[in-house]
C-alpha cells in the first residue's frame, strides 16, 4: 500500500486544473466523507493496513458510481488516485481497527480515466463548468501530459532516489506516528509498505534528495534514518525509527 500520498495533507492547487472546484463539497464526488474502514487481523498494525485499503476501495466505488468509472480495479490503481486521506476518528483494539475516513481523490488522475460528470448521461464526458471541464470548454478525452497534481504542503518534485528501510517501533501508536511524519516530510515523495509485523515494517522510500541529505532533513521532522549494520538482510539496507527510539 502506498501511503505517502495517502496520509499527506492536501495542498491548495494553484495551477489550472479540471474545474471540479466549482462543485460544493457535498456535490463533489472527488471528496468522499464518512467512509467506514474496518478490519481484524492477527495484529492491530495489519488490521489498520487492511482497513485503510478497504476504506479507499469503498470511497472509490462511491466516486465510480457517480462518475461512470470502471469498477473492480486493483488496489494499487485506487491508491494512485488518492490525493490525501484524513482519519476522522478511529478505534484500535488488540486485533482490530475501525475508523471513519475522508478520502480526497486527485482530479487530474481521475479525469485521465475518462469519467463523466455527475448527472450526465452514460457516454458523456464533461460539460462546460462541470467536473471534468477544462478552462474554456468541456474535456473530450484523457488529461494532457503534465497535468499538475497537488503535493504535500510546501514540497514538490519527484523522487530521485529509492531506499529499502526497516522501520522499528515499540507500539501501534508509534507506528501510526511514523507513517504520519513520513507523509508530511518534505524529503519523502512517497513510501510503500512492503511488509509489516507487530514491531517492524519493511518500507520502500522514494526520496527527493540523496539518502544522506534526506536523512538529515528527516531528523528535523523527528525521524531517524541511518544505514543498517553490514549483516542486515536484503531489503533492510536502512533503519528507520522515531528520533530517540531504537
Amino acid at each position: 500500500m502506498m501511503l505517502g500520498a495517502a496520509l499527506a495533507f492536501a495542498a491548495p492547487v494553484l495551477l489550472p486544473m479540471p474545474a471540479y472546484a466549482q462543485a460544493t463539497p457535498e456535490e463533489n464526488p472527488l471528496v468522499q466523507r464518512g467512509v467506514p474502514a474496518e478490519a481484524t487481523a492477527e495484529t492491530a498494525v495489519i488490521a489498520r493496513d487492511r482497513a485503510l485499503n478497504a476504506g479507499q476501495r469503498t470511497a472509490y466505488d462511491r466516486m465510480a458510481a457517480a462518475l461512470g468509472l470502471p469498477r473492480g480495479i486493483p488496489d494499487a490503481q485506487i491508491e494512485g488516485l488518492v490525493q490525501s486521506l484524513v482519519i476522522e476518528s478511529e478505534r484500535i483494539t488488540t486485533r482490530g481497527y475501525s475508523a471513519r475516513l475522508t478520502v480526497n481523490f486527485n482530479p487530474g488522475r481521475v479525469a485521465a480515466m475518462g469519467g463523466r460528470s455527475p448527472g450526465a448521461p452514460p457516454g458523456a464526458i464533461g460539460a462546460p463548468g462541470t467536473l471534468f471541464s477544462a478552462p474554456g470548454g468541456p474535456a473530450t478525452g484523457p488529461a494532457p501530459a503534465g497535468t499538475p497534481t497537488a503535493q504535500a504542503p510546501g514540497i514538490g518534485g519527484p523522487a530521485v532516489a529509492t531506499v529499502e528501510a526497516l522501520a522499528l517501533y515499540r507500539s501501534f501508536p508509534e507506528w501510526v506516528e511514523i507513517t504520519r511524519r513520513l507523509g508530511a516530510a518534505s524529503p519523502v515523495a512517497r513510501f510503500d509498505i512492503v511488509s509489516l509485523t507487530g514491531e517492524s515494517a519493511r518500507l520502500r522510500l522514494g526520496l527527493r534528495t540523496q539518502p544522506p541529505e534526506a536523512a538529515a532533513e528527516l531528523a528535523q521532522s523527528g525521524i531517524a534514518l541511518a544505514p543498517a549494520p553490514i549483516d542486515s538482510r536484503p531489503g533492510e539496507g536502512w533503519r528507520l525509527s522515531l528520533a530517540g527510539g531504537r
